[in-house]
């Protein structure tokens, strides 16, 4: 069973860092479907510190940092959001977080999920400007296909770190089309052509999720092959999310470029068994 809701005075440590058990539930919706939402998954405290965090590595009006540029913002490599790749690199205290393994943990929800040992892949702070300064929508797509990996079963967990309403651009999923194979790499195209303008029957075969509105330490959690997207941010507000991905241990390197893997010479058909890409065994 899940514990209670978190209260304001949570003191966030290494040893308890501010994450509530999942339930059966939530993991058989998540295996169903292909996503899940985990209501109160983070304390509030726990969604301050990453902001306050992400505001000072990116600015109030966020700029992109890399993990190959920490010290600097530079442009913002696509008009709709800016990005702080890898945070758990760069910052001691989102390490701690991010890489906890106690029984309450995103290691150990993740592990749930999965039902299996897990991998911590990457981590990303994500802020989508307002779709009056470039924030349109995020395409219909697949994460697994832009990513150097052999195998399904990855996942990413999406934490708004501000109240999030269905209008600032919060995710839709297709039900279980996480089953449903593999349809190609649809982000970033040059062509504007989305997922679901070259294949238009998965529309018809999958339902859309509802809209959801999402409080600050809401989560929600999808498998690296379910097919989703996001509208544009009609607010007046930056969406700031931390999203925290995870792998199976077997997952395997194929080789394909990849700022996350660019540079670490992996050997490629091996498990990514490197420091950037640590084991997390959770602690019973």
């Amino acid at each position: 069973m899940a514990k209670s809701v978190f209260q304001n005075s949570t003191i966030d440590t290494p040893s308890n860092p501010g994450v509530r058990e999942i339930t059966q539930t939530e993991v058989d919706h998540f295996r169903k479907n292909g996503w899940v939402i985990l209501r109160q998954f983070m304390a509030p405290s726990s969604v301050a510190q990453i902001k306050e965090r992400a505001t000072q590595r990116m600015g109030t009006d966020p700029q992109t940092v890399t993990r190959l540029s920490p010290d600097e913002r530079i442009e913002n490599e696509y008009n709709w959001y800016a990005r702080w790749d890898g945070p758990s690199h760069a910052d001691d205290w989102i390490k701690s977080f991010s890489h906890s393994n106690s029984a309450g943990s995103m290691a150990a929800a993740a592990t749930e999920l999965s039902g299996s040992t897990i991998r911590f892949y990457f981590d990303h702070i994500f802020t989508k400007r307002p779709a009056s300064k470039s924030g349109g929508p995020t395409p219909w797509h697949q994460d697994l296909p832009h990513h150097p990996l052999d195998r399904q079963g990855g996942l990413t967990m999406w934490t708004p770190l501000v109240d999030c309403p269905a209008e600032m651009g919060t995710m839709r999923f297709l039900n279980g089309s996480h089953k449903a194979g593999i349809f190609g790499r649809f982000l970033n195209r040059s062509d504007g052509v989305s997922l679901v303008d070259e294949y238009p029957d998965v529309i018809k075969d999958f339902e859309v999720s509802d809209p959801l509105d999402m409080k600050v330490g809401d989560t929600t959690v999808h498998n690296l092959a379910v097919i989703h997207h996001a509208p544009e941010n009609l607010t007046d507000k930056p969406r700031w999310v931390y999203a925290c991905q995870w792998l199976p241990v077997k997952a395997r390197f194929t080789g394909a470029p990849n700022h996350r893997t660019d540079g670490l010479n992996m050997p490629i058909d091996q498990p990514l068994d490197h420091p950037m890409f640590p084991v997390i065994e959770v602690r019973k």
